[in-house]
């Protein structure tokens, strides 16, 4: 039985990262991480970032991803903006973000907002950049997942920080251990003016002229507090999770800046999940685990300008998840085998209701129109997972099937008729894995899938139609990857490299009509060749090296000329950076790092504004970012200044980024 808990524990390491508890150590007595006397070194494609890694320097979770090779962060507006993500040239909507096991992605939009958790109460982020991470369907875009802390030991921490923009922010995380329980409890509240100064095109005060002033009505509050409990009966595990967040962002004017502006968008959202994992004694059976989830979202938009205009909308969202798994265990004379089917239900339903001062909105088919929307279903899939006897090779196979159900209907719409739409789709990888004693390589082949949301089917039957025979999006990719670690005049080093291609079919983009009006339509496939590397140098033990590149080439395909043999828009094709970490002494320590971003295309047509007469060219941009460290006893301090020198560049959504920004962090861990 210990042969297979290690073989078990070792595939999933390699495989299926969601196995892994991460809020607990390894069990130092069973070396479950060894291959031929060698520590399993992460996949090509996986990656696990521990807490250590993030806690005392990072401001937000888009700091901890935005220094992952092959990540880009799409961040618009400052702090309280909606994040998103894209790995290796993907869009948002199709990465998958979980948190405890929670697929968070809205069905009604597809993505989701990385501001939503505060990084001191992650335990550690797991990504994957081609493959699914536990039983969830196959992704395009890859997947990131999120596991809150839970602590075996008891610990209160306090940490606090100040910033430029008036950025103040307060944690508090305390937990408690009994002997067959584990409680953690933690609050957070941050909030910042974000008056960084911006370019106006047309200034309020004078509409002729453009002007750089500070950034009005664009203010963030947030408020968070969390609660995990992990309790250990016999051979039952059962953690109770629960989170709510209450966030409200101010929205600013990005055309004129007025002050008359007051829109605003506010939410609060409840999370609430349990999990109950149960080991067997059984030779050819290794665990049961089953999930549920629930999530209660209540969002209120305002969009007020002085005694002109008011609107007032109220989007509701409810999401409910079960899941089924279990670990099979077979030997045989070739090597061993586990097969690891599961199931999974998922329920999604969203509701919008409107008013102007005349009351609710009446939907004409013309104007705007709430909707009562819902989403289900149903995934079946199975992990079969080989290891060759007292050899270096590996395989495993992943094949789902999801059958979902989509509905719709107007709101305050006489005689309107419901919409219905249900669809069946398939997703598979293939792994080959080659470990060594100071290399592993592995070659993945994957077609994964991204279904049309709720409002790409649908629409508002306003200022978007629906398009309910949508295709979904899906790609096939093709990847191979080599880690190779070794020593060189005792020095360590690491070298992780990976070339992939992917070819992507059925792009939904939305399209407007000369009156204005939109629809989504399947109009482009893509092409998409890769090539990431990244070394890693230990100099001295206090001193180390890390150099990355992202190098991407795009062509698109589409029947519309103009967007015909372009490149993707809305990501750097190229991206290099340098970082130093530096351990000064046992307690201060200094990180400095260099990035430089090229080849970024604002729009399907790659077409640029003229500057001075000349033609636009893709967007770069250049960035220096330095962190200061201090550690004694039970007190931590941190600086962190990021584009040290204040590079202008436009962000992802060709505005002027925020510029130079500065943050002081003191922490005292262990009152």
């Amino acid at each position: 039985m210990l042969f297979h808990k290690r073989f078990i524990f070792l595939l999933t390491y390699l495989f299926y990262p969601t196995g892994v508890d991460a809020s607990e150590p390894a069990d130092e007595s069973i070396e479950v991480l060894t291959v031929y006397e060698q520590k399993s070194q992460l996949s090509s494609s996986y990656q696990l970032l521990s807490r250590q890694d993030f806690v005392h320097s990072a401001q937000t979770l888009a700091d901890i991803l935005q220094a992952v090779n092959g990540l880009q962060i799409r961040q618009i507006g400052g702090l309280g903006n909606p994040v998103s993500v894209s790995i290796r040239g993907s869009s948002s909507k199709q990465v998958q973000l979980y948190i405890d096991g929670q697929l968070v992605n809205e069905s009604q939009f597809g993505g989701f907002d990385l501001n939503q958790i505060p990084t001191e109460q992650i335990q550690s982020i797991e990504i994957s950049k081609n493959q699914a991470l536990g039983s969830g369907s196959t992704p395009i875009g890859g997947v990131i997942r999120i596991n809150t802390y839970n602590p075996s030991q008891d610990q209160l921490k306090l940490s606090l920080a100040l910033g430029s923009f008036n950025h103040q922010e307060v944690n508090v995380v305390y937990n408690k251990a009994f002997a067959a329980n584990n409680l953690a409890l933690g609050g957070s509240y941050l909030t910042t003016d974000n008056n960084y100064d911006y370019l106006v095109p047309q200034s309020f005060t004078n509409s002729n002229q453009s002007s750089t002033e500070p950034l009005s009505n664009n203010q963030f509050e947030k408020k968070n507090v969390y609660l995990n409990n992990q309790l250990f009966l016999e051979h039952h595990k059962i953690r109770i999770t629960a989170q709510y967040n209450q966030q409200q962002k101010a929205l600013p004017n990005y055309q004129n800046n007025t002050p008359e502006n007051s829109a605003s968008l506010a939410s609060d959202t409840w999370r609430v999940g349990y999990r109950h994992s149960i080991d067997s004694e059984l030779t050819w059976l290794d665990n049961l685990e089953f999930e549920l989830y629930q999530e209660d979202k209540s969002e209120q938009y305002l969009d007020i300008l002085a005694d002109i205009k008011r609107l007032d909308a109220h989007y509701d969202t409810t999401k409910t998840h079960a899941a089924l798994n279990t670990s099979l265990v077979f030997d045989s004379q070739y090597g061993d085998v586990a097969v690891s089917p599961s199931l999974e239900w998922n329920k999604q339903q969203f509701a919008s209701l409107s008013f102007d001062r005349n009351g609710p909105i009446v939907c004409n088919g013309i104007s705007r129109c709430d909707v009562v929307a819902q989403q289900v279903q149903v995934l079946i899939g199975s992990r079969l997972q080989w290891q060759q006897n007292d050899g270096p090779f590996s395989a495993y196979s992943f094949v789902t099937q999801l059958q979902e159900k989509n509905e719709n209907s107007p709101v305050n719409q006489a005689d309107a008729p419901a919409f219905y739409n249900k669809h069946t789709h398939h997703t598979q990888e293939l792994g080959v894995v080659y470990q060594g004693q100071y290399v592993k390589t592995e070659l993945i082949a994957s077609k994964g899938v991204r279904t049309p949301t709720l409002f790409e089917l649908f629409g508002d039957r306003g200022l978007f139609k629906g398009s309910s025979e949508l295709l979904p999006e899906q790609a096939k990719t093709l990847s191979v990857g080599t880690v190779y670690h070794n020593k060189f005049a005792e020095m360590d080093y690491s070298i992780n490299a990976t070339v992939y291609q992917q070819q992507s079919d059925n792009a939904i983009v939305a399209i407007f009509n000369s009156s204005g009006v939109g629809a989504y339509k399947n109009v482009s496939d893509a092409k998409l060749l890769g090539f990431e590397f990244e070394t890693k140098v230990a100099v001295t033990p206090k001193l180390n090296f890390t150099l990355q590149s992202n190098i991407i080439d795009s062509q698109t395909r589409s029947d519309i000329k103009s967007f015909n043999d372009k490149k993707l828009p809305g990501i750097y094709h190229q991206q290099y950076s340098l970082s130093a970490h530096y351990q000064i002494n046992p307690q201060w320590k200094v990180q400095l790092r260099s990035a430089l971003d090229k080849n970024l295309y604002f729009n399907r047509a790659n077409i640029f504004a003229s500057t001075n007469g000349q033609a636009g060219k893709p967007a770069q941009r250049r960035l220096i970012d330095i962190k200061l460290g201090y550690t004694s006893g039970i007190y931590g301090f941190n600086l962190s200044v990021n584009n040290l020198f204040d590079q202008q560049y436009q962000d992802l959504a060709n505005r002027p980024a925020q510029g130079r920004n500065i943050q002081f962090k003191l922490s005292i861990q262990g009152i």
